[in-house]
């Protein structure tokens, strides 16, 4: 199974948290510190990051999210044949993932994780 994350880059997470949280009552999937991630009721997840790296196309990211790192690494060993600009898989401490980036036809930043915890 695969679930999608869109993320986007966000100053004041404070904000975030009154306007996806208070008022649009989403509920919060993690709080990774400087990334908020709720669940857009059965469409997927929607995250706001006070970071990016400097891969990122403007401020948004697609994630897409695995239930193993074996999966993960599969996803990487296939791109990795057809895709020009990906970096290879490593392990996030700071977020608990393991993950890799790379871009689109279309220069979007693409993600592929998942969740260690």
């Amino acid at each position: 199974m695969i679930d999608v994350i869109h993320f986007y880059r966000v100053w004041d997470l404070e904000k975030v948290k009154a306007f996806y949280g208070t008022l649009l009552q989403l509920p919060l999937y993690k709080d990774q510190g400087e990334c908020l991630i709720y669940c857009a009721q059965g469409h997927g997840k929607i995250g706001f990051c006070t970071h990016h790296p400097s891969t990122f196309n403007d401020t948004s990211c697609i994630t897409f999210v695995y239930e193993t790192q074996e999966d993960v690494d599969a996803m990487y060993d296939y791109l990795v044949k057809h895709v020009d600009h990906i970096h290879p898989p490593s392990t996030n401490k700071t977020f608990d993932i393991y993950h890799f980036f790379c871009k689109d036809t279309q220069g979007l930043s693409l993600e592929f994780q998942v969740f260690l915890k």
